[in-house]
């Protein structure tokens, strides 16, 4: 047999590495930067190609790996109209999937002559594909929109901050935070929850017994683009939340003596828009004259009813029937489009601070009546500081997102004397300058409350330095007679009922006497700074003084000490 030659051994295990060496496979599909927001395509590459400057692209938000982007979780809806005269958007489109988008966008030019806007309801990453990969637009307009964190005790991988204010272009595109007041059917239990569907923060206030509800605050965003085309048109794309329908984890219905578990929540736990809504930032029609029947009822058919149930309804019910209030010359610029979402927002911010108005005057007088509830008020307090300054941080984002002025002053002349439906900035400006006075005032009450609970511990303080006198007092009475009982022994003649028992009672109120003279020379002699004085010599002295007062000598202050050395 032949040997192997060591050039033989090489042929072969080359030939053998060639056999058994297979593509290394790509990376998996979560370890793809983007993949979480996107699906693979032309935008998820252009995702890709930005996370080095943009880290925060390549991870999503922690807070939604229990309910992370699904795939046709979203729905989008078209309002689309000629880019000359009056815009028509009565009839709105709702496209299946994002399949039937996908041939929208193949089936009509880039540079068009209309007037579209594009409302997406939640996010999916095949709309994001879709819609990213026709506009290519910057790809933290959909991410900012995915971030839910609020604040964290932990550093998480991800942020939710604006980016460099000289960055920021308010006629191109925007991000807004807001929140938005919901009334719960059920007493829930005063802690935190998430949308089970968003992982939006929902902060819950202290239940109402009386009426068996309870009011969440819904933390929401909402997101604005658009572009001109060549032709006269433009494009709009606006990202909003969906309604809240379930909360996350199973919430806790407060009943009588404790808290209970609902069963079945999804179907019997209901929520609906505090007080109604939202008040109308519509201009009212007015009359000149009382109306007549027939105008009234004319009044009340010009346009439905608005439900206010979302964000997409809410933008589709005054596009649809109101957009008449915006001239034609307006509408040649797509940034009026932009007009009604900011009023909404504005009017959920004016109801929020409505509803924190009308918190604290509550706590102040049960700061005055009830001490017993003192540890619950001062959590609501704290409660009520805290959102606070976290809605005021969102509403300065807000504002400088939109390029208006974070003074938070209404004294100038020409905001004041503004009557135009359209201000915004006002509108903003208002809600801006009352939360940072419920600030301070919630802050104020904190203080006080402080102080009352500082009242309150004193007189406890008080009353137990009382008992501890009264302890004193019989102890100067029976201590002395213990330590004469001790003395005698008390056995022989000096025990009761024997011939020298009487010495013992002579001896004993002796020492009585003897320990309360003392324990008065002490009291007298120590003062306020606990240091010894001549205080009782002088309470005890029988000569006089001819009358003259007596120098006080006052105690050096050490401030001329210097001149005497």
């Amino acid at each position: 047999m032949r040997p192997i030659s060591e050039c033989s051994l090489m042929k072969i295990s080359a030939a053998t590495t060639q056999r058994n060496v297979t593509p290394s496979p790509g990376p998996p599909l979560d370890k793809i930067v983007g993949s979480w927001l996107c699906d693979e395509g032309p935008y998820q590459k252009y995702i890709e190609a930005l996370s080095g400057s943009n880290p925060g692209l390549k991870k999503a938000d922690p807070n939604n790996k229990d309910g992370p982007l699904k795939k046709g979780n979203a729905l989008v809806v078209l309002l689309d109209s000629p880019a000359t005269g009056q815009p028509d958007y009565s009839k709105p489109h709702e496209f299946i999937n994002s399949a039937e988008l996908r041939e929208h966008f193949k089936s009509s030019q880039r540079e068009h002559s209309r007037r579209r806007i594009y409302l997406m309801e939640g996010l999916a990453p095949d709309y994001v594909s879709v819609i990213g990969g026709h506009f290519f637009m910057d790809p933290s307009f959909f991410q900012r929109q995915e971030r839910t964190c609020v604040w964290s005790n932990d550093f998480t991988p991800v942020s939710d901050a604006l980016p460099q204010p000289s960055l920021l272009s308010p006629d191109k595109s925007f991000h807004l935070q807001y929140c938005e007041l919901r009334q719960f059917n059920k007493a829930l239990e005063n802690r935190y929850y998430f949308c089970q569907r968003t992982r939006r923060h929902v902060g819950m206030t202290p239940p109402r017994h009386k009426e068996e509800s309870t009011t969440g605050i819904l933390r929401r965003k909402l997101s604005w683009w658009c572009r001109n085309t060549g032709n006269g048109g433009w494009d709009v794309v606006i990202l909003c939340d969906p309604q809240l329908l379930h909360l996350s984890p199973d919430p806790k219905e407060v009943v009588p003596g404790g808290l209970r578990l609902i069963t079945n929540a999804k179907d019997s736990l209901k929520n609906g828009p505090f007080q109604e809504g939202y008040l109308s930032f519509l201009p009212p029609k007015s009359f000149n004259c009382p109306p007549t029947a027939a105008a009234l009822s004319s009044l009340a058919a010009s346009a439905p009813k608005h439900s206010r149930t979302s964000m997409l309804r809410d933008l589709i019910y005054y596009y649809e029937h109101h957009s008449d209030l915006l001239t034609p010359d307006e509408w040649e610029a797509p940034q009026k489009s932009a007009i009604f979402l900011k009023k909404i927002v504005a009017a959920h911010y004016l109801q929020l601070v409505d509803y924190i108005k009308v918190m604290l005057p509550s706590l102040e007088l049960r700061l005055t009546t009830a001490w017993v509830e003192e540890q619950d008020q001062w959590k609501s307090l704290q409660t009520i500081s805290r959102r606070c300054g976290n809605y005021r941080d969102d509403i300065e984002d807000t504002l400088l997102s939109l390029g208006y002025p974070l003074d938070g002053k209404l004294d100038e002349p020409s905001k004041l004397r503004s009557t135009d439906w359209k201000d915004c900035e006002k509108d903003l400006q208002y809600a801006y300058f009352r939360l940072k006075i419920l600030k301070e005032r919630a802050d104020n009450l904190t203080t006080s409350m402080t102080g009352l609970a500082s009242i309150a511990g004193n007189r406890q303080n008080l009353e137990e330095a009382k008992r501890v006198k009264r302890l004193n007092l019989l102890a100067l009475l029976f201590i002395p007679l213990a330590y004469t009982s001790s003395l005698f022994s008390m056995q022989d003649n000096f025990a009761p009922n024997k011939s020298d028992f009487w010495i013992y009672w002579i001896s004993a109120v002796g020492a009585v006497a003897f320990t309360s003279f003392v324990t008065f020379v002490l009291d007298r002699a120590l003062d306020e700074e606990a240091n010894w004085t001549l205080a009782p010599v002088k309470y005890l002295k029988f000569w006089k003084n001819d009358g003259k007062p007596s120098m006080v000598k006052r105690k050096a202050t050490g401030l001329y000490d210097h001149v005497r050395r």
